[in-house]
C-alpha cells in the first residue's frame, strides 16, 4: 500500500501542534515563593537571566524584604516571573526596578544580572 506524498509533512505538523499545546498545558513552575498567602493583583514579567533553578532561587531572593509582594512564581523554560502583589503597597515600575538594578558581588563589583524585557 502507497501512502499519499502530503500525509508524512501532515503526520510531522499535527505531532509539532500537539506537542506544543501540551507543553504549555503542563508548563510548571521552576520555583514558588510565598512570602504572603493572600490575594493581589498579578503581573506577569519577561525576564532576561532567569535560566535555571539556580537563577530562580536568586531572583526571588532579591524580594523577601519588598512589602507588599505576596508570591512569586518563577519559570525558567518561559523565562517569565510572575507576581502576586499590592499594588498599594508596590507598583510595576518598583518591582521592575528592584528587577534591574546592579547586584553587588563579594569582589566589590556590581552587574545587572535581570533584565525586563517585557510585561503582560
Amino acid at each position: 500500500m502507497r501512502l499519499p506524498r502530503l500525509i508524512v509533512p501532515l503526520l510531522v505538523a499535527s505531532a509539532l501542534l500537539g506537542g506544543y499545546s501540551l507543553r504549555i498545558a503542563f508548563t510548571q513552575p521552576t520555583l514558588t515563593k510565598v512570602f504572603a498567602d493572600k490575594p493581589g493583583e498579578t503581573a506577569t514579567f519577561v525576564v532576561d537571566g532567569i535560566r535555571c533553578w539556580g537563577t530562580a532561587q536568586f531572583f526571588t531572593s532579591l524580594y523577601e524584604n519588598t512589602p507588599g509582594i505576596f508570591s512569586i512564581q518563577a519559570y525558567a523554560s518561559e523565562r517569565t516571573a510572575v507576581f502576586t502583589f499590592d499594588p498599594g503597597a508596590v507598583s510595576r515600575d518598583r518591582i521592575r526596578a528592584i528587577m534591574e538594578a546592579p547586584v553587588p558581588f563579594d569582589d566589590g563589583t556590581t552587574s545587572q544580572v535581570f533584565r525586563c524585557v517585557s510585561l503582560e
